[in-house]
């Protein structure tokens, strides 16, 4: 498998503001606890999807912090800037995108080489019991697997095949009292 490693660059340019839709210009969404982070502001939106290996972080709603590699993805549709006029939760002198509208920055992280990773399950149908380092949401297995190698200390980790839910282990140890039986969750282990 290969995943892009990125070098940072200075910039941190506004996109502009986008239209976005229920299949999301910038699919990977920033939750905490399962909740959007309560005092969302660009900054943070931007550092957390720098951090998590994105080109794109974009803020919606004054709250929603979202990232992805290509907001153009289903064509362009970015806006006016009017469009996008609700204060961010976090700092009211900031603007979070609108209803719908997402206001889209670059993270100044851009592709240098490819590098090779693995994988390998260690346990099926199985979820550690131990606290998650990170908890993410991913479109499965691999895109997991590439968090975590992105990820600073990542050994590794657990995903729901039906949630899509991705967490992120620095370090583990598997023993009866720490692990609990459960359908569709897969608990892997960097190479």
């Amino acid at each position: 498998m290969l995943i892009s490693i990125f070098f940072l660059t200075e910039s941190n340019a506004y996109v502009g503001c986008f239209v976005d839709t229920w299949k999301r210009l910038l699919p990977h969404r920033y939750r905490l606890n399962g909740a959007d982070y309560p005092d969302m502001e660009n900054n943070r939106c931007l550092f957390y999807c720098r951090d998590q290996g994105y080109k794109f972080a974009g803020t919606e709603d004054g709250g929603e912090c979202f990232c992805g590699d290509n907001p153009y993805q289903y064509g362009p549709k970015n806006v006016s800037d009017y469009y996008c006029k609700a204060t961010c939760n976090g700092d009211s002198d900031q603007i979070c995108g609108s209803y719908w509208k997402i206001s889209v920055y670059e993270t100044g992280l851009l592709p240098l080489i490819q590098r090779r990773f693995g994988y390998k399950l260690l346990l099926n149908n199985t979820i550690l019991t131990a606290p998650a380092n990170q908890v993410l949401t991913s479109s499965g297995k691999l895109e997991c697997a590439q968090y975590c190698s992105l990820s600073m200390n990542c050994k590794g980790f657990v995903i729901s095949k039906e949630t899509g839910i991705c967490s992120l282990y620095n370090s583990f140890e598997i023993m009866c009292e720490g692990v609990q039986h459960a359908e569709k969750f897969q608990v892997f282990m960097m190479k």
